[in-house]
């Protein structure tokens, strides 16, 4: 086994975009997101966006959907198996 460690973050990095913000705009919710945003911190805010999504009939389904056509970065998936190949 390799001693080295190979750590990606998730948003900006393997995704071309906060995935939160994406989920929020996709689902048409960026007005409320806004209003909120200055008011509460982040994770209260992503709490809330969550309720008032569930609260208007979207589900996990939906949330799904819209996560699989996120821009990833076109570097990362080569990156990934290089890294994987050495171990």
């Amino acid at each position: 086994m390799a001693n080295t460690i190979v750590v990606f973050d998730f948003d900006k990095t393997i995704v071309e975009c906060d995935s939160d913000n994406w989920v929020v705009d996709e689902l048409g919710f960026n007005g409320l997101f806004n209003e909120l945003f200055p008011t509460m911190p982040w994770n209260n805010l992503m709490d809330r966006m969550m309720m008032e999504l569930h609260s208007h009939g979207k589900t996990i389904e939906d949330i799904v959907q819209v996560l699989k056509r996120i821009p990833i970065n076109p570097r990362i998936i080569p990156s990934i198996k290089a890294a994987y190949a050495l171990g």
